[in-house]
């Protein structure tokens, strides 16, 4: 059995123990003294840091992978002075590609209604508004960059969290501020979970080392004043300057269970031995149900049960923690080494091409050898032959093998991150377009782990989101957005809005980068038989809801595109006309109007003289022609006048040919004949 084979077998053993396998510490408890929580609280924090740095490796892993992302790889003087430092930062490369793509699109909510009603519907169309409005408000698609960063270059997880800040906001009447709901990205580094944490839903506690000042930190903590002054020996007497120092301190959340067995939430803040405050959960509302107007009960929280204010994402994780077991940098790393080593020895020879120089001394003196630098216009003097004089050391070529190994070593980093070079936008050198295509969909599939991450990750954001604004939107907020027509929408939004037993998720694949040209390809060979939205939406139009109505106003409603879309159209033209002149053309029955109008009448006058008319098919010009003659018997009714006489068939005798007035054709070359009719009722209510 290999040595290999005894490790799995030993963590095999070591996850089916029975008994203690890691100790704790103390239990916690809001009912504890603030000297007894510090001291707990210190111990379970140092265990906890101590137990994953020797489990994991965990600050060393995190340093290396910021380093290799920063082009960090080593110090140039680590190499002697004749190397060149070369780097190519392939894993940074890599990385930018990526997040890009990753968060290109939102993760979107999808409310489902508590109840099979059109007012519990729309409340819930308005609650998924109300989250699309905060995850811009909010910038979370910048904060989802950083977090695909951490979890790419090593950092092991990403973490998002959450919290209510009531002296942020817009200002109040009586000075106060409205409050805001914040979300930031935490640094790995600066969190600390629970040993053995494995679930990002149960984790007993969570620590968070924090940076203030210290006057914001008696601000914050105005009770505690007195004790934090005097740890750091201010007084009245000292400057402002002294309040500006920059402390350190912990917010801790835990988990602990009353007398009864209940489980309960919790946070405390130390510094030091000094505990500043230690609550409830703030995120939450205790009292949990009211009664409405009608006698029911509503329930006041969105959640179950109050829950920490950290969102947990993982990329590369086998299920054993809540921290992720490898990276893409981390398994990357070996191959950058590689990549940069390679491109050294490239460069170094390169520049050693031309070889040292072997002189004779016989012939040149040290003086003039002192002199001669490479320049083409340097004149030295030899006595005798000149090829006697100097020589070039012969300089060894690398072989080949040595630049294809930095090509192989740069692929393969491409490889592990799934960012080749049609990902970029760069040709790959394949010899046909589909095969291109084909990597590149291939690479768009790796990113669907790291994607699913984001996913559920968002999921939990946006449920947090709803219980936060069950906790702390009293009042009414008004949120504008822009729907996807492109017009600004306003929701008056408050806690009561949101109803007991609707449901928030993210729509499965919402946040995947989508593949534009194949989808585009795919929509104009489907075009035939798709509708004018799914046309627009496969195309990318901005705003495809307009663009189908435009299509559709186009094709059937002429009179509403005119009037609607080109803000009624152009000087002299009609937009009943053009309607009926697109339903002619539709193949669909128009009636003719009762009293039209001169506008109207010039406008069906300007279309048959027109180079379009001219380039339809004679039959289609024919009934063109008929409405229009109809429609000037009807204006020539109005004004008092006979409508034009029917010609009586004629006659026709074998093989004799009628002329094209009487065979219903328009004579060649002859506009007027089509327009005639209309023309002279033009002018006569033109006065003319």
């Amino acid at each position: 059995m290999s040595t290999f084979d005894n490790q799995d077998e030993g963590l095999e053993n070591e996850e089916r123990q029975e008994g203690i396998i890691a100790d704790q510490g103390e239990v916690l408890s809001l009912e504890l003294t603030d000297e007894k929580i510090a001291d707990i609280i210190g111990s379970r924090v140092e265990d906890a840091e101590k137990w994953w740095e020797k489990e994991l490796g965990l600050d060393s892993a995190r340093k290396e992978g910021e380093r290799y992302y920063l082009n960090k790889t080593y110090k140039d003087d680590e190499l002697d002075d004749f190397q060149t430092p070369y780097k190519n930062n392939r894993i940074l490369t890599a990385v930018e590609t990526l997040v890009p793509m990753i968060t290109s699109q939102p993760a979107e909510p999808i409310v489902t209604e508590a109840k099979d009603t059109d007012e519990s519907r729309q409340l819930a169309l308005d609650g998924g508004n109300v989250l699309l409005s905060l995850y811009e408000d909010l910038n979370i698609k910048a904060k989802l960059g950083v977090i695909a960063r951490h979890l790419m270059i090593g950092k092991r997880v990403g973490v998002l969290k959450y919290r209510y800040e009531p002296n942020k906001g817009r200002l109040r009447a009586d000075g106060t501020r409205e409050g805001k709901i914040c979300a930031d990205v935490v640094r790995p580094e600066k969190i600390v979970f629970e040993v053995e944490a494995s679930d990002p839903n149960d984790i007993s506690l969570v620590a968070e080392y924090l940076t203030t000042t210290i006057e914001k930190l008696v601000i914050k903590f105005p009770k505690k004043k007195d004790e934090i002054y005097k740890k750091y020996g201010i007084n009245d007497k000292s400057t402002n300057k002294q309040l500006q120092k920059i402390v350190k301190y912990l917010e801790v959340w835990f988990t602990y269970y009353d007398k009864e067995g209940n489980s309960q939430e919790a946070v405390a803040w130390k510094l030091d031995k000094i505990i500043l405050d230690a609550i409830q959960n703030p995120n939450w509302n205790y009292d949990e149900y009211e009664t409405d107007e009608e006698g029911n009960m509503v329930n006041l929280n969105f959640f179950e049960f109050p829950q920490k204010p950290y969102i947990i994402f993982n990329h590369l994780n086998l299920g054993k923690y809540i921290i992720d077991d490898t990276s893409l940098a981390e398994q990357a790393k070996y191959l950058q080494d590689v990549l940069n080593k390679r491109g050294r020895q490239i460069v170094d020879n390169a520049d050693q091409a031309e070889g040292g120089k072997v002189l004779n001394s016989n012939m040149i003196s040290p003086d003039d050898a002192a002199k001669i630098r490479g320049d083409h216009r340097e004149t030295i003097m030899v006595d005798g032959d000149v090829r006697a004089a100097a020589t070039r050391l012969q300089v060894a070529q690398l072989p080949a093998y040595v630049l294809q190994d930095k090509f192989d070593a740069r692929d393969e980093i491409d490889n592990i991150f799934g960012a080749n070079a049609p990902i970029r936008g760069e040709s790959s050198g394949v010899k046909t377009l589909g095969q291109e295509i084909i990597s590149q969909r291939a690479n768009m599939g790796r990113l669907q782990a790291i994607s699913d991450s984001i996913e559920d990750g968002m999921t939990r954001f946006y449920q947090a989101m709803m219980q936060m604004m069950k906790v702390y939107w009293d009042d009414t907020t008004l949120i504008r957005f822009q729907n996807s027509e492109g017009q600004t929408r306003f929701i008056n939004w408050n806690r009561g809005k949101i109803e007991d037993g609707i449901q928030v998720r993210v729509k499965a694949g919402s946040g995947l980068p989508k593949d534009k040209q194949a989808i585009r390809n795919e929509t104009v060979q489907m075009a035939p038989m798709l509708d004018p939205l799914s046309i627009a939406e496969g195309l990318d139009k901005p705003n495809p809801k307009e663009w189908a109505k435009r299509q559709v106003y186009y094709k059937f409603f002429m009179d509403k595109y005119v009037d609607e879309i080109l803000d009624g159209g152009f000087d002299g033209t009609d937009s009943k006309a053009l309607g009926n002149i697109q339903s002619i053309l539709n193949d669909r029955e128009v009636e003719v109007p009762d009293d039209p109008k001169q506008a109207y009448m010039a406008t069906l006058q300007m279309f048959v003289e027109s180079d379009g008319f001219k380039q339809l098919e004679p039959d289609m010009q024919m009934k063109v022609m008929q409405f229009s003659q109809q429609v000037a018997d009807v204006a020539k009714q109005g004004i008092g006048e006979s409508p034009a006489e029917e010609t009586a068939p004629t006659e026709q005798a074998p093989g004799e040919q009628l002329p094209a007035e009487a065979a219903g054709t328009p004579p060649p070359d002859d506009g007027n004949f089509l327009t005639r009719g209309i023309k002279s009722v033009v002018n006569t209510v033109r006065g003319v």
